[in-house]
Order: C-alpha cells, then sequence, then structure tokens
C-alpha cells in the first residue's frame, strides 16, 4: 500500500516570497531529495494553483512516504520534536499550510512508475470530494473503472485517486491530467463532448456529498510535469 503526502503551503503575502521558496524547495529536492526532518522523501510534484480557479498564493506539494505506512511510523517515531525543523528553515517564505496523508487506490502510480513511463501532467484538475464515512473504497474503484476506460487520445487521463487517512473514509483527492488548457476548456464548454468523463461525472454526483476543484500548473522542476 502506498502511502502519500500532500501539502497546501500559504507563501508569506510579499513580493517574490513565493518564488525564493519554490526555487529553494526545487534545489532541495534535486540535491537533497527533501528537507532534512521532512517526513516526505519522495517529491511526484510541485504546483501552482491558477488564480482564477482557486486561492492565491498557494503552492500544493506531493510526495511519496517511503516504506508506506510502517515508513510513516518509523518517521515519527525516530522524531520526536513538536515542531520539524524545515518550518525554521522556511518561515520567511511560507506562513502556514495544511497537510494530508493518502493512501492511494491500486492504479495511483508511485514515483518510480511515473519516472519510468515518463508520466506527464502538465495541466492538472484536483479534486477534494467528500463522502458519506466509509464510502471512500468504493468510490475509488468506481472512479478507476471509469478512468481505464477513457480514450487515451482524448487528452484527458486519470492519475490517481486517493483516501484521506483519519477522516473515516470519507474523503478522496482526485488527480486528473489534461494534455493542455485548451483541453480542459473544451470540458468544461462541452461536457458531452468528451463521453468517458462525462458518464464519470454524472455517476460521480450521486454519489458525493461536496466537491471542490482547483486548477493546478507544475513547476518547471517537478518530476510529474
Amino acid at each position: 500500500m502506498n502511502v502519500f503526502l500532500h501539502e497546501t503551503l500559504d507563501p508569506v503575502p510579499r513580493p517574490g516570497a513565493h518564488t525564493r521558496y519554490l526555487e529553494e524547495l526545487g534545489h532541495v529536492v534535486e540535491t537533497e531529495g527533501n528537507a532534512k526532518g521532512s517526513a516526505g522523501g519522495r517529491c511526484i510534484a510541485a504546483w501552482v494553483p491558477v488564480f482564477l480557479t482557486g486561492r492565491w498564493p498557494q503552492i500544493v506539494t506531493f510526495w511519496q512516504m517511503p516504506g508506506g505506512w510502517d515508513g510513516f511510523g518509523a518517521h515519527f517515531d525516530a522524531t520526536p520534536d513538536l515542531f520539524h525543523e524545515p518550518l525554521e528553515r522556511w518561515y520567511d517564505e511560507r506562513s502556514g499550510g495544511m497537510d494530508r496523508v493518502l493512501i492511494g487506490a491500486d492504479y495511483a502510480p508511485d514515483l518510480d512508475r511515473i519516472v519510468a513511463e515518463a508520466w506527464r501532467a502538465p495541466v492538472v484538475l484536483q479534486e477534494t470530494v467528500t463522502l458519506r464515512p466509509g464510502e471512500a473504497d468504493d468510490y475509488l474503484h468506481a472512479l478507476g473503472e471509469a478512468g481505464g476506460a477513457l480514450d487515451p487520445a482524448g487528452g484527458v487521463r486519470l492519475v490517481g485517486g486517493y483516501e484521506v487517512a483519519f477522516r473515516r473514509g470519507s474523503e478522496v483527492i482526485v488527480l486528473w491530467a489534461f494534455d493542455d488548457f485548451a483541453t480542459l476548456a473544451r470540458t468544461r464548454r462541452d461536457p458531452e463532448g468528451h463521453a468517458g468523463l462525462a458518464r464519470w461525472n454524472a455517476q460521480a454526483r450521486e454519489l458525493e456529498l461536496a466537491h471542490t476543484a482547483v486548477v493546478l500548473r507544475p513547476t518547471t522542476w517537478s518530476p510529474l510535469r
């Protein structure tokens, strides 16, 4: 079972702070893998929300937890600090944020597969879905079947579906990849024009209690870009 860490970070509201943070984070990912004391070991992606579609400025990062749940437990048993070291390192560039621990569905790729198969996601639609408690597994199974049935020539691909841990199976994160913004715009302008996606959206509406989405753009150094 692959475990992932999903961060939504708030840069400090000062000119250049978000750019400096991303530049330093990119250097850390490329040279150190991750900052000392941080729980997320392997960066899969770093994104910035497109400002017309969500709160700004924000930064979204996505990591694979080495060792899954065993790695999660081992990290925190070995790191008893109340506040982890990277907080001190980046206080000048970020003011806070929110983390989620994600459990990947069996079709959600790990970093090794993403790199080996050269996965690309130049435009990402991130969906946060609220369900009735205990329904995450069924939702993710149906999502996987729908994603697998999409026409690969249509410019839309399912990256992965993830249950948010510590929510009693009531919250899911879904990541879709689009070839470009024009493809994304077509699915909004003519929802029925992409038949596979339209079928899934109709099915999902019957299952979801709440749904929010934001469009994300990757950094140049993001492994998934």
